[in-house]
């Protein structure tokens, strides 16, 4: 229960409040830096003793950092205050950066970039999770490539996509190539896999180090390794009992592993464990040909793009909570065709018919929209996959002629 204090016969004194408010903020962005600093520090494969060096040292500076922060803003005054932060800040994230392991350098550029623009702001900081896109700013895409083509890198029908959590990596499924293209998260091409192996791949998903791939041409979903690239396993064919698909679509996993494949034509989740031996499947009588699917800690979603289309939210179990409907009745998304889920639950959706990406609330409110039809950067030409990467960049793939995959950040 709140406190409830007397009130006293004082006149509070706004700029003080002001200090104090922006203090609270700064220090809590800078906590939260270190943990994740931490964090990174911890998983980094660099030989220990070097990396705990560094951690170290990063720590120590961060904490001197704070400690020259707090004793500055309480000696200087308001209209200096805010060119002195900025100053002291960017020395020492200049400083961090050139010290910071190979390893870790990315993730630890695009954190700062988040807490150098709530520095600026001052009195206005809000704290919004790592790795959700800047929206708002997405007037066209930094980064256009993998134009139409069959060569190393050129891309024929894309479809799913899907990013590897450590490496930043991009993998997109090749449709008409059959295989799957890498790319850098800077949209440099890097390899290929499941060259002469599969047969229209369609979705995509990774875990930890391995790959899984659902094939709409033959009905199986592939398992690669990406130590050496290798295919591990397959399993499938058309059919509709447990194990078999029918035209099997996106794909996902959860935190454990376990793999959720969109089997279309079966109108079916199907559940596998990471050796894709089948589990269960999650059937609804409204689930009708499931395109895609998203798993969290306690949800799974799913999106049917045709009849009426919809997202269906779903417990991990399979029980149905509800559904957004997407078509005339306030998403309106033409045809949704593929999802995902940023940080914050928001749904980022590919309209296929209107050619753009739509950005949308948990409550299923219209926030943003990208892109515009067309085959230059910036615009969408039937838009396919679509992810985001653990660094806040929104990766997409379309049919377009010049730039099949972009990336905004």
């Amino acid at each position: 229960m709140a406190e409830h204090y007397p009130i006293a016969p004082q006149v509070v004194d706004p700029i003080e409040t002001h200090i104090n408010y922006t203090i609270d903020g700064l220090i809590g962005l800078l906590n939260v830096r270190r943990v994740q600093l931490l964090e990174l520090v911890r998983n980094t494969r660099e030989e220990k003793r070097a990396a705990g060096i560094a951690r170290d040292q990063m720590i120590a500076q961060l904490t001197e950092a704070q400690a020259h922060l707090q004793e500055d803003l309480r000696e200087n005054p308001l209209q200096s205050m805010q060119k002195r932060i900025v100053q002291e800040m960017n020395d020492k994230l200049r400083d961090l950066r050139n010290n910071i392991p190979v390893v870790t350098q990315l993730k630890w550029q695009c954190d700062t970039r988040d807490l150098e623009t709530s520095i600026s702001r001052m009195g206005e900081i809000v704290q919004v999770p790592i790795g959700v896109p800047d929206y708002a700013a997405f007037q066209t895409s930094t980064v256009a490539t993998g134009k139409q083509g069959s060569r190393p890198g050129e891309l024929y029908g894309p479809s799913g996509v899907a990013i590897h959590e450590d490496s930043h990596r991009i993998f997109v499924a090749n449709y008409y190539n059959h295989r799957v293209e890498i790319f850098s998260d800077t949209g440099e091409y890097l390899n290929q896999l499941g060259v002469g192996q599969l047969y229209k791949s369609h979705g995509i998903a990774i875990h930890r180090e391995t790959v899984y791939v659902s094939c709409f041409g033959d009905s199986n979903v592939y398992q690669f390794t990406l130590t050496d690239m290798s295919l591990v396993r397959k399993i499938g064919g058309m059919g509709s009992n447990n194990g078999q698909f029918n035209c099997p679509s996106q794909l996902t996993t959860d935190p454990i592993g376990h793999v959720f494949i969109a089997d279309t034509n079966n109108n079916r989740i199907s559940v596998h464990d990471t050796d894709l031996n089948h589990i269960r499947n999650i059937t609804h009588q409204s689930m009708s040909y499931p395109n895609d699917v998203k798993v969290s800690r306690d949800r799974v979603y799913v999106l049917c793009p045709y009849n009426n289309p919809c997202i269906h939210v779903l417990t991990i179990e399979g029980d149905k909570l509800h559904s957004l409907i997407t078509k005339g009745q306030g998403m309106d998304v033409l045809r949704p065709w593929f999802f995902c889920l940023d940080p914050l639950k928001n749904f980022i959706i590919s309209d296929y018919e209107s050619h753009s990406i739509r950005v949308f609330s948990p409550e299923g409110n219209l926030l943003h929209t990208i892109g515009t039809e067309g085959h230059q950067r910036g615009m969408f030409y039937y838009p396919q996959g679509i992810a985001i990467t653990p660094n806040g960049r929104l990766v997409c793939v379309s049919k377009n002629e010049n730039c099949a995959l972009q990336i905004y950040y």
